[in-house]
């Protein structure tokens, strides 16, 4: 009899436990959801400008406020995977947008494997007469897609969200000679936060640019061709007026980026620069009000 009743008992208590056991769970998953949802809303009205550590190449990532994904540019190797990997959540495999300023290796060989890895919905670029194996790999992987193109033959505009808007000038649109460095230039306005990406552009094609009628003032001010002295001058730096200026460039390179004399520039003219091999991955964050 003591030894039902003790049996009935611990059964009893089992029971129990199973049911604090599960009443924990669901709590902690509740719990877990509204941190979730608070951590949402908190970040909802953020935007991230990411420009990568990706050695001598270029990678940018756009994060809008809306949880728009925009890549410009994806490096000279498949380190953009890994960088992608540090600032998105692993359930994160879609790039709304993934935009070419031009096609020399150093700002495409990387995309082949992100398109491999991650859902893209539609490619920006600017036609290009350059021929490399770099291209072609990404012509191909583009083509097995079937990926949606949008050609930038002299403007366009962007609508990303109700914050952000990409506006987009082909230089060679504007009477300038042939130049495999003349890269499409994009503009980003999040709420009057400006940021300025204008690829390997030099002296000709800034000149051109300065002259048109698009609206070169921005905040932070992607180098020109990683801080070459054929790019950067000072008078389109007086048009865009950046507060900062952001060099992605490769340690000890043998090209010698950045150049002194746009370090000295950018000191004289009060440009606060950071650069990608000093400072590693730079993350520009500004809250959209």
């Amino acid at each position: 009899m003591f030894i039902m009743e003790y049996m009935f008992k611990k059964d009893k208590t089992i029971a129990r436990c199973r049911k604090n056991k599960y009443f924990l769970i669901i709590i902690g998953f509740i719990l877990l959801f509204g941190i979730f949802l608070f951590i949402f809303s908190v970040r909802r009205n953020l935007l991230h400008v990411y420009f990568f550590n990706v050695g001598q190449g270029d990678a940018i990532l756009i994060r809008t406020p809306s949880n728009k994904n925009i890549l410009i540019d994806g490096g000279p190797d498949n380190l953009i995977l890994h960088r992608l990997g540090e600032v998105l959540p692993f359930y994160i495999r879609r790039l709304d947008y993934i935009i070419i300023s031009h096609f020399h290796d150093d700002h495409i060989i990387g995309l082949v494997e992100v398109l491999k890895r991650y859902q893209v919905a539609k490619i920006i670029f600017v036609s290009s007469e350059i021929s490399s194996p770099a291209v072609m790999a990404l012509q191909e992987e583009i083509k097995k897609l079937n990926l949606p193109l949008i050609n930038i033959k002299t403007t366009g505009t962007l609508r990303l969200d109700g914050y952000c808007r990409l506006f987009f000038i082909n230089p060679t649109s504007l009477n300038i000679k042939d130049n495999e460095n003349n890269s499409l230039t994009a503009k980003l306005d999040c709420a009057d936060h400006e940021f300025l990406f204008a690829g390997d552009n030099e002296a000709a094609a800034e000149s051109a640019l300065i002259k048109s009628s698009f609206d070169l003032r921005a905040d932070i001010f992607k180098a020109s061709h990683h801080g070459s002295k054929t790019s950067n001058t000072e008078a389109f730096l007086k048009a865009v007026r950046p507060q900062k200026m952001i060099i992605s460039v490769g340690k000890d390179n043998r090209f010698g980026h950045p150049n002194q004399e746009v370090l000295d520039r950018a000191e004289i003219m009060g440009i606060e620069v950071q650069r990608t091999d000093i400072n590693d991955t730079i993350d520009i964050l500004a809250e959209i009000r």
